[in-house]
């Protein structure tokens, strides 16, 4: 997708030139949702306020629909689906604005709450739904009460009109700000999100692994699975529904079973780690107390090595691979796909005809970091003279992230 970037000011009801434009590319992605696709109130509102409130520079415009922040009535029916969808796409959203300003001096957003009552001054599920997000962009040690403040334009005399904006003013951050680290560690339990601090030392540690695939010797069928348990290196995934070829098993499991996300966690271990899909863990009793066991759920697959090719395809097609100094490595595989074969007596959930196989993805450490989205990390700055926000490329925020702070 390309985008236009508008070459006007943002002032109330100035035409667009579209002679103009200019396209630009996915990495430089412009401020121009509201300013095009929700009318002229983002522009008119920007405009006045820079006039009349807040005359530096950096001052930016999205909008919220109430719906979808506040909830609906309890009567009118709607999906939660999309809901959520768009709450994610919406904080995605706030959280590229907020590192734009905080990595080019600070700023602030206008944020047009769409259908906010002209009565209504509740704004706590706006701080709900955004503060958290917030304060985990607050990468250099600073207090949520020293970066941001928020506030109505409609408490200023002459924007009383305009009581469905929000702003939050955002301070400038004394290391760059990143949106989404697009990677993870590993816990005992499961994998999470790194700090920037722990993500910090992890790359200037520079770790040197020797870069083996996972390994779990005397595994060869599914019986052998009986004794495993999980940890920080071994992930085990339920099937629980029914696919219908195996492309779409293998387009699944990323999408729906977060594969690509536990490979950037178990790339980061010595030895690497092991990801099972088609065993579930069941409750035992047999103690005398609750505990669990495991038990094959096998996937029935029609062509094994057609599965492990694009699995396997996908997985690079997913990732992004680099060194500790940012350089992509385009050839690096950091997963290989396996089959462990499981009994014609098992139960499937499947197609009549094909192999029951509990798939099993093999990780290798890697001295680098990998990342589950090829953009990798995403942190922004502004241009005002342009009015664009720019993607900070992978080199660069490397350098900028590894930098000592003055």
């Amino acid at each position: 997708m390309q985008y236009t970037r508008v070459r006007s000011d943002v002032i109330p009801h100035k035409e667009v030139d579209s002679a103009n434009s200019v396209h630009l590319t996915d990495e430089q992605v412009p401020h121009t949702y509201c300013l095009i696709e929700h009318c002229s109130k983002c522009e008119a509102a920007v405009g006045m306020f820079t006039e009349l409130v807040f005359s530096e520079s950096n001052v930016l415009s999205m909008e919220m629909n109430v719906t979808y922040l506040y909830g609906m009535m309890g009567h009118e029916r709607y999906d939660k689906r999309k809901r959520r969808e768009k709450r994610d796409k919406k904080i995605q959203e706030l959280a590229k604005n907020v590192s734009a300003l905080r990595n080019t001096n600070g700023g602030c957003v206008l944020i047009h709450l769409v259908g906010l009552a002209s009565e209504d001054v509740f704004t706590g599920a706006f701080d709900e739904f955004v503060d958290v997000k917030l304060n985990n962009l607050i990468q250099d040690g600073s207090l949520f009460s020293d970066v941001y403040r928020k506030e109505r334009l409609s408490c200023h005399p002459h924007l009383k009109h305009l009581y469905d904006f929000l702003c939050l003013y955002v301070s400038a951050s004394s290391t760059v700000t990143t949106s989404n680290f697009n990677t993870k560690i590993a816990l005992d339990d499961c994998i999470i999100e790194p700090t920037a601090e722990t993500l910090r030392n992890f790359l200037r540690k520079r770790r040197q692994f020797t870069e083996t695939f996972h390994r779990l010797p005397g595994i060869k069928c599914s019986a052998d699975l009986e004794h495993l348990h999980e940890s920080r290196s071994v992930e085990i995934k339920g099937h629980f529904i029914s696919k219908e070829s195996d492309e779409e098993i293998a387009r699944s499991l990323l999408k729906n079973y977060k594969l690509a996300e536990y490979i950037t966690a178990f790339s980061k271990l010595e030895g690497g780690g092991s990801y099972f899909y088609g065993v579930n863990e069941v409750p035992c009793t047999k103690y005398g107390y609750a505990s669990r066991t495991l038990r094959p759920d096998p996937v029935v697959v029609s062509n094994l090595d057609y599965l492990r090719k694009t699995l396997e395809e996908k997985i690079r097609d997913a990732v992004l691979v680099c060194d500790y100094d940012g350089n992509i490595l385009t050839e690096a595989s950091v997963a290989k796909v396996h089959f462990i074969p499981c009994t014609s007596d098992h139960e499937t959930k499947d197609r009549s005809s094909g192999q029951p196989v509990i798939i099993h993805v093999s990780v290798r450490s890697v001295n680098g970091i990998v990342f589950y989205d090829k953009l990798g990390p995403l942190a922004y700055i502004y241009d005002y003279a342009h009015r664009l926000i720019t993607k900070i490329g992978i080199q660069e925020w490397m350098r900028m992230f590894l930098q000592t702070k003055v």
